[in-house]
């Protein structure tokens, strides 16, 4: 059953809703952090920080989407979800206090205290959201289709 995915349209889809969406989901989540705690960041600091995670994950993002389904060792989340680092690295620098997380949000994110990884697409926005369900959903057709025709040997 061909669901009539272009996998690499849908790919290039994810990628540039993802790159458009870093920058201000970095600086959006430094901004948080400090007016929560009464901070001020360097706003080229953030800005910095904004430019180094976009440059990752297009980087990163975009040699993963890339690959062919079947070589794929990990997630375009996984890669969104590295890129919180630059946003920690600026809070650290800045004497952000670490605030509370639950025990599960610790586990699953050990080294980001101040809660700004995302834990899903739709934390970067609907653009993301909206273009990793459809990624997701090609995968898996493609997937589901590359095993049957297997079976079918």
């Amino acid at each position: 059953m061909d669901m009539g995915f272009d996998i690499e349209t849908v790919a290039n889809t994810l990628l540039d809703a993802a790159v458009a969406a870093v920058p201000d989901w970095v600086r959006s989540s430094v901004a948080r952090v400090a007016a929560t705690q009464g901070l001020e960041i360097d706003p080229e600091a953030v800005d910095r920080a904004a430019d180094r995670a976009t440059a990752f994950v297009a980087e990163r993002l975009g040699a993963l989407l890339r690959a062919d389904i079947d070589a794929q060792r990990s997630t375009p989340l996984t890669m969104l979800r590295d890129a919180a680092r630059f946003p920690v690295e600026v809070l650290h620098a800045a004497g952000a206090a670490p605030v509370q997380r639950s025990d599960t949000i610790r586990w699953a994110f050990p080294n980001d205290p101040f809660e700004v990884t995302p834990a899903t697409f739709a934390d970067l926005g609907d653009g993301v959201h909206e273009a990793g369900i459809v990624w997701g959903a090609a995968k898996a057709s493609i997937h589901l289709q590359r095993r049957r025709a297997e079976g079918l040997r």
